[in-house]
């Protein structure tokens, strides 16, 4: 019928056919066509050129569309996409012509994806399976700017170079340029405006106090000298906050430091008063002639300190230890001590020297 109706038009004048006669440019999956149709909807500019929509295709504009002289319209086949995303596989209908555009359409566009084929390849209309393996995600620290990133980088040069820093002379970049980048990794970048500069620094020994309950309060006692260590600092500058500042770049411990040990006394000293008559003696003049004063004295034959005791008469008194290294105080109350215990009975005690206890 329509055969026939075309053939009364055109009986009817040529000049009117001609006129309603449309030139329409139909593009179906990148290919042009011009379609000469007496039609004036999408629709109909599709079924002049013998174009059967599928169930997954995209046409522009809409079928219903009024279309004009020149019009362009526009058709893509669907087409099946199969991702396996680390292991894990998805299936997406897209009217793409590229992997590019079909992960642009199914929003995978931004991702950092290393994929087993290029960007630019082709989806056939039979459809296309692609591997994909999600980009690590890294932070690279540049001069404190800290920036988080997706790469399928085959190296942190790499990395860096597709995030738009150019390394300088002598700038410094840890890791290392030409490893390979993993997922959490931080990359530092810092940039230098000289060249880096390497001297030995000391490394200032600490002095470590220890308590000695055995020393007087006071009192201390040197048990290891300090000595200080050696390290090599490697340094340049830097810009930071609009002024060059220097930056170390490394430290390398050359010779540990020795820490120096003081003890410190923390022994009460004992009042050196027993009560009693004991207390009004001349316990000084004793001192100074059994040892010339002196409470460290020692005598070869078995006598200590101020008083020169021996060590049975010295701990019978409640001393302990050495009565040389206990302090003038202790040693005059543990004379004294002595003194009352045997009833004032001096000379059996200082046979020589006691009687300067009455000076």
């Amino acid at each position: 019928m329509g055969a026939a109706v075309a053939a009364v038009l055109i009986a009817a004048g040529g000049g009117t056919a001609f006129a309603m006669d449309k030139r329409v440019n139909l593009v179906v999956d990148g290919e042009s066509q011009t379609v000469h149709t007496f039609g004036a909807s999408v629709q109909e500019v599709l079924d002049s050129a013998g174009v059967e929509l599928g169930e997954h295709d995209a046409v522009a504009p809409a079928l219903d569309t009024e279309l004009g002289q020149g019009a362009h319209v526009l058709v893509r086949s669907g087409r099946e996409l199969t991702l396996d995303v680390d292991g894990e596989e998805q299936t997406h209908w897209v009217t793409a012509l590229t992997v590019g555009e079909a992960l642009d359409q199914i929003g995978m566009g931004g991702e950092a994806l290393e994929l087993s084929v290029d960007r630019s390849a082709e989806v056939p209309v039979s459809g296309l399976e692609v591997e994909a393996s999600r980009g690590r995600h890294v932070v690279i620290l540049r001069d404190r700017v800290r920036t988080e990133v997706d790469t399928t980088a085959g190296t942190v040069e790499e990395l860096l170079a597709e995030n738009g820093i150019e390394l300088g002379e002598h700038d410094k970049v840890s890791p290392a340029v030409d490893e390979e980048p993993v997922d959490g990794m931080v990359v530092k970048v810092v940039q230098l405006l000289t060249e880096p500069k390497t001297e030995e620094v000391p490394i200032e020994a600490e002095i470590e106090e220890r308590e000695n309950p055995d020393l007087e309060k006071g009192e201390e006692n040197v048990v290891q000298e300090p000595k200080d260590g050696i390290k090599e600092v490697t340094s340049a500058m830097i810009m930071r906050d609009g002024q060059e500042t220097e930056y170390v770049i490394e430290e390398e411990v050359i010779e540990e430091p020795v820490n120096g040990i003081v003890e410190i006394g923390t022994k009460e000293d004992v009042s050196p008063n027993v009560g009693g008559d004991a207390d009004s003696l001349n316990w000084s003049a004793l001192a100074q002639c059994e040892s010339g004063g002196d409470p460290t004295a020692v005598n070869p034959a078995g006598y200590y300190g101020l008083y020169q005791f021996s060590l049975p008469t010295w701990q019978s008194a409640g001393g302990s230890g050495l009565p040389s290294e206990a302090s003038a105080n202790e040693q005059t109350m543990r004379a004294k001590t002595l003194y009352n215990m045997v009833n004032g009975n001096w000379q059996g005690q200082w046979p020589e020297c006691g009687v300067h206890l009455f000076d």
